[in-house]
């Protein structure tokens, strides 16, 4: 069966300290969390984020930094300052952002992507906490009787949900992944940055087209739909008649609780998680890695549900 495991990692230095009876304290000196990237205020991003941060009571103003791309690496200087807590990295950053800095985790390494940083001290770390969504998602709908682990697996898109996905499948136990992409060099751009790491399985990148596409998902066991097509509820990524029976589907599409390519895999007795277990597993996880401190699960699920205009009910969260 395969792996879905995480790596520990370190914490920054902001820790919550347990009530004291004793003398009152200092207060906590305010730190600063910019969200690096563009279209960031137009996310649910920092309304999840400022909800974790503020049930913890942690003095920190998160805000917006949307630097030109030839100023990255001016605006990952500038988080060394001691004020700085680190910095969440989205869209179209988060690529660079890996070969701008030194000291990378594992996750990040791989995936050759960064969406969250962390100071210690005066030295910046990388991570990639999409890989723990991705593997939050997979570990909500996968089998875990031991033989049943699929081994075939189409991606559909090339970004950075896309990214995380393959990351997370070369280390799962896969044995053939396809990767579909509308413009095809971007998918074979993901593909050859694995490489190295694909050399145990078959990692291939496919055009677009109907019939291949149809070809691949019909004898695929897990699709992951990373191509943000599931945010139109009217549209299906892939043609009914091309799903297999008792597929698993990972929709990493946000704004919908069930998505079209969802709904036409559990009639064939597939079983499916959206975007939000995602989301969630990979915020929380940036929590941790900032603040040293256990995520605030129900606040941050209240305040995505919020964010996003819908019931509790349909927001789900893997281990909940």
């Amino acid at each position: 069966m395969g792996s879905l495991a995480g790596r520990a990692s370190r914490p920054a230095e902001i820790v919550p300290q347990a009530p004291s009876h004793g003398p009152p304290k200092a207060a906590m000196p305010e730190q600063r969390l910019p969200i690096i990237g563009t279209g960031s205020q137009t996310t649910p991003t920092e309304a999840v984020l400022r909800a974790g941060l503020d049930a913890a009571g942690l003095p920190v103003v998160v805000e917006h930094w949307e630097p030109r791309p030839h100023l990255l690496g001016e605006a990952i200087t500038k988080l060394r300052g001691r004020e700085y807590l680190g910095a969440l990295v989205i869209a179209p950053h988060k690529e660079k952002a890996s070969s701008l800095i030194g000291s990378l985790s594992e996750d990040a390494r791989l995936s050759g992507a960064v969406n969250v940083i962390v100071r210690d001290a005066s030295r910046l770390r990388g991570h990639n906490t999409d890989m723990e969504g991705i593997r939050a998602g997979m570990a909500a709908i996968l089998p875990r009787a031991q033989g049943r682990w699929p081994r075939v697996a189409v991606v559909l898109g090339a970004g950075g949900g896309a990214r995380a996905a393959v990351a997370v499948l070369i280390g799962s136990s896969f044995q053939h992944v396809a990767v579909f992409n509308r413009h095809l060099h971007k998918a074979e751009a993901l593909v050859a940055h694995f490489a190295r790491s694909a050399r145990h399985m078959e990692l291939r990148a496919r055009p677009w087209h109907e019939t291949i596409l149809e070809a691949e998902v019909s004898r695929a066991e897990l699709v992951i739909d990373a191509s943000g097509l599931g945010a139109d509820e009217a549209a299906s990524s892939i043609s009914p008649e091309a799903l297999p029976d008792g597929l698993f589907v990972l929709d990493l599409a946000l704004h919908r609780a069930e998505t079209a390519l969802m709904r036409e895999a559990q009639a064939r007795g597939g079983t499916v998680a959206n975007g939000q277990v995602s989301f969630l597993a990979a915020q929380a996880a940036a929590f941790h890695l900032w603040t040293g401190a256990e995520p605030p699960g129900d606040v941050l699920r209240e305040a995505l549900s919020s964010a996003l205009g819908s019931g509790d009910r349909e927001v789900a969260v893997a281990g909940d």
